[in-house]
């Protein structure tokens, strides 16, 4: 592992490998929230139902996104070479999904959640996310049992997990802080200023839902 510029944390051990497993954590927990958030789209009131999902891309944005660029600045290229492309297809198909979503997401107030072809199309959309974030959640606990082989001393697990959650910082930081003013206010509101779901900018609504029903 490439993470000796790192200092170790003053408490070794069974926490550090905790805070190294913190992106398989997070997953599994944004998992369980999506497939609720799914079972909730026929179930609650379309305001209700926006609510929730805005919270999802939240909380996609700010918890995992920054810890998948971590993975990719940290793991990938130490984990068997199979493995590391996994974790990579997998994050960006991830982040493609948290694109759609915000897009569909913003025509919630545009048009009626109940309306004909909506309801549809953001049910993939969150479908598409379950399996994906089952895949992630996968590879990522293949990941640690990597780690488990690799490391064998308490001071590699704290350099790791110092290396992760700077990695982590620093990517978070790069999501949530950068403003472009030259997006409609409007969108720049939906997308809370995400840089990286700017390219979602290029496809329309209606480009995904016709996109969506040739796939159907």
């Amino acid at each position: 592992m490439h993470v000796q510029d790192q200092e170790p944390s003053p408490n070794p051990g069974f926490t550090d490998r905790s805070r190294c497993e913190q992106p398989v954590l997070t997953t599994q927990r944004i998992h369980d929230i999506v497939k609720e958030v799914t079972l909730d789209i026929t179930g609650i009131t379309a305001r209700g139902f926006t609510s929730r999902l805005e919270a999802l891309i939240d909380e996609l944005v700010s918890s995992l996104v920054p810890l998948m660029a971590a993975e990719e600045s940290v793991l990938c290229d130490d984990v068997d070479h199979a493995l590391g492309d996994a974790l990579r297809q997998d994050h960006r198909e991830v982040r493609g999904l948290v694109e759609r979503l915000s897009m569909l997401s913003a025509g919630l107030d545009r048009r009626s959640l109940g309306a004909p072809k909506k309801e549809p199309v953001l049910l993939a959309a969150l479908q598409q996310m379950t399996i994906a974030l089952g895949r992630l959640c996968t590879h990522e606990l293949a990941t640690m049992r990597h780690l488990d082989e690799a490391l064998t001393t308490p001071t590699e697990w704290a350099r790791l997990a110092a290396t992760l959650d700077a990695a982590a910082v620093d990517a978070r930081e790069h999501t949530m802080l950068i403003v472009r003013p030259a997006i409609p206010p409007t969108d720049a509101h939906v997308l809370r200023n995400r840089p990286d779901l700017t390219s979602a900018y290029a496809v329309s609504l209606a480009e995904i839902e016709r996109q969506s029903h040739r796939s159907a």
